[in-house]
């Protein structure tokens, strides 16, 4: 059983592991559906993530010839207003904002190294 898990665990690696950069950037701009309840803010307007997410994939079509990694999108396209250089944040359901530069460079770690299955006690 455990070798099965771990070859299914495995399996649904590959496509992040191998991604493209273009592959990996899309899963972290969906990866904000993660975040439950959570709003984008963006030059200081609240923003539905759905809103949020058809933005930066915008400002990514349009600019994907210049980005060479997911962290190149990350800090020169998914952080910040290009046109007021205003950072964008994430506002929690709690009120806590964090710039989405963290935010995202956390969630790509993540991607990247996800968390090893835990064991159940007693197997």
């Amino acid at each position: 059983m455990k070798k099965i898990l771990l070859s299914f665990l495995i399996l649904s690696l590959l496509p992040i592991l191998a991604a493209e950069p273009e592959d990996e950037i899309k899963a972290l701009i969906s990866s904000l559906d993660s975040c439950k309840g959570c709003v984008f803010v963006r030059n200081g307007s609240e923003h539905k993530l759905d809103e949020a997410k058809a933005h930066l994939l915008r400002k990514y079509d349009a600019a994907k010839s210049k980005i060479g990694s997911t962290e190149d999108f990350i800090k020169g396209l998914a952080s910040k207003s290009s046109i007021t250089g205003t950072p964008y944040k994430i506002k929690f359901p709690d009120g806590k904002e964090v710039e989405s530069e963290k935010w995202l460079t956390d969630k790509l770690s993540e991607l990247r190294n996800p968390s090893p299955v835990k064991k159940k006690k007693g197997k």
